[in-house]
């Protein structure tokens, strides 16, 4: 959704929307060059080189409002170096970029992957389809997305640069029904939860691992075991084919039970990234968490025995706390008291920005020097995993041989 990282190496995720668009263009006959700048290190001049060498009839361009500032400086120069080529943007979050028209022939409001293909169709004859908001459109049209039962070609990691990725990302679903105020995700991907089968989820995640040989596979959904039947007739499916590859996921406490997570573990799961927040009822409820401020007491309830569930089964289980929403000092004391109870392998704080198009509630964070303190306070309130049998091997041999 356009992520921006504080320094060359950090951490990125690969573009799993380009993977996908590239295939089901080519199945639709297109003939595709995909180019991921950032993954390959490139400059504004050297991409818009390759694309003057493609002699391209329309040039798409994924674009968020986070990273608006450095794409309106390559689209001036693919205005400059190709100003007769048609230029398509898209992206997750790219329905909130302002001021874009100057820039664009028109932007694809929706999912890529899935009307990617009638866009630049329209836009190379001027007709309209859902999704496509042409510049002299002074409103957006209604987003296109992705059906449930979806059947999608496997993603073009192949068209991307796949060795610099150290994992590589896939999706189970779209959308999530809860109204947690703070979350962009529902923004771009909708209210509505669309899964696709589990069949060729499970498929896709074993083609992954038997094609590009990645220690790591990572889902993209926002709330991966919302439906408790799909997530066991997906690990079901994993497990008849062999032996799994790893993979991760996320999602929030109550979409989880102890005998999930042992089908998730038996299933290849390695790592569960579970979005606990601030654990205050009447802040959760205020935000859309919870139905109620009572309800804290069973999410602590679920949340506890989800984070035990995750050492019994080995697998890694990495909490998520969003602070700046409004909360006091005896809320996120409530929260460090919670974690050092229920210890979870690593915690990550995050403090609230609002996207665009959020309407968060009204609310008066801490000062800023208190909240980093507190992140620091709550980061601490985790126990690593012991290193497995053979890393400790590892380790020694290294140690052995040193010098």
């Amino acid at each position: 959704m356009g992520v921006l990282v504080p320094r060359a190496g950090a951490f990125f995720y690969p573009p799993q929307t380009i993977a996908y668009s590239v295939a089901v263009l080519q199945a639709m006959g297109y003939q595709v060059m995909a180019v991921d700048a950032v993954g390959e290190g490139l400059d504004v001049a050297a991409v818009v080189t390759r694309c003057r060498d493609a002699r391209p009839d329309v040039i798409a361009v994924q674009v968020a409002p986070q990273t608006w500032t450095a794409d309106r400086v390559f689209l001036e120069a693919l205005r400059e170096c190709l100003p007769q080529v048609p230029r398509l943007l898209f992206g997750t979050g790219a329905v909130f970029v302002q001021g874009w028209q100057s820039w664009a022939d028109a932007l694809l409001v929706g999912d890529a992957e899935w009307g990617l293909g009638q866009a630049i169709a329209a836009l190379m004859s001027g007709e309209t389809v859902r999704g496509l908001w042409w510049a002299g459109q002074s409103q957006p049209p209604p987003p296109v997305r992705i059906p449930a039962g979806a059947s999608l070609p496997r993603p073009a990691w192949d068209s991307l640069p796949v060795e610099r990725y150290p994992f590589l990302t896939l999706w189970g679903s779209r959308g999530c029904e809860a109204n947690c105020r703070w979350c962009p995700y529902v923004l771009g991907w909708g209210h509505t939860r669309r899964a696709r089968d589990p069949e060729t989820v499970a498929d896709e995640l074993w083609w992954l691992g038997q094609t590009f040989r990645k220690s790591r596979h990572i889902f993209r959904d926002p709330v991966f075991a919302a439906d408790e039947g799909w997530v066991f007739d997906f690990c079901a499916a994993l497990r008849q084919r062999g032996r799994p590859p790893a993979w991760e996921c996320e999602d929030r406490p109550e979409h989880l039970s102890p005998e999930l997570v042992a089908a998730m573990a038996s299933a290849g799961c390695t790592q569960i990234k579970l979005g606990l927040e601030v654990l205050s009822g009447p802040l959760l409820h205020r935000w859309g968490r919870l139905p109620a401020p009572e309800a804290l007491t069973e999410y602590q309830v679920q949340a506890a025995a989800v984070i035990r569930a995750c050492r019994r089964y080995n697998v890694m289980c990495h909490v998520f706390i969003v602070i700046g929403l409004g909360e006091t000092e005896a809320d996120l004391a409530a929260t460090a008291e919670f974690l050092a109870a229920a210890p979870p392998h690593h915690v990550s704080v995050k403090r609230f920005i609002p996207y665009p198009g959020l309407r968060p509630p009204e609310h008066i964070p801490l000062p800023e020097a208190t909240l980093n303190v507190w992140a620091q306070e709550l980061a601490r309130r985790s126990i690593p995993a012991r290193p497995g049998a053979r890393a400790r091997i590892r380790r020694w041999f290294r140690w052995l041989t040193r010098g």
